[in-house]
């Protein structure tokens, strides 16, 4: 897939304003092509995913969820995804403020590519912006 003209389609996961606005300023900083869909709670990205097997929307590059969601939490999510046919293959990075080894465990369990701990420092959050570049590679979207 080239995105290099459209930039990368990243679904978010994520009903924190904040962590939106950081999450868009992370792929600024890493000068990463982007598009960014949100939604900010689990039934709505459920919903994505129901629209790209339906073949009215197109998958993501890259989902990015926060484990603390309304409505499904992350990791049922991550789960949906997983069984779909056209996005099961997506890389996943789980952002969340749990640093718990059950939860990255969880995660891991349920196909999660990376696990990026929300860190207390604007410097460490934009690191993000890294870690989404690598996925890509490994995914061979071309990003630039």
């Amino acid at each position: 897939m080239d995105v290099a003209t459209d930039g990368v389609k990243l679904l978010l996961v994520e009903d924190s304003p904040a962590d939106v606005f950081l999450v868009r300023e992370a792929m600024k900083v890493e000068g990463l092509p982007f598009r960014l869909q949100v939604a900010d709670n689990g039934e709505d990205a459920i919903q994505v995913f129901n629209h790209v097997d339906e073949g009215t929307e197109t998958p993501p590059d890259v989902l990015l969820v926060d484990l603390n969601v309304p409505r499904k939490d992350g990791m049922q999510v991550l789960g949906r995804m997983r069984s779909s046919p056209k996005c099961g293959s997506v890389p996943v990075i789980v952002i969340s403020s749990s640093d718990s080894p059950a939860d990255r465990q969880r995660a891991f369990a349920l196909g999660a590519s990376e696990y990026f701990r929300k860190p207390s420092s604007l410097d460490e959050f934009m690191k993000l912006g890294g870690v989404v570049r690598m996925l890509c590679r490994g995914a061979r979207v071309r990003t630039a």
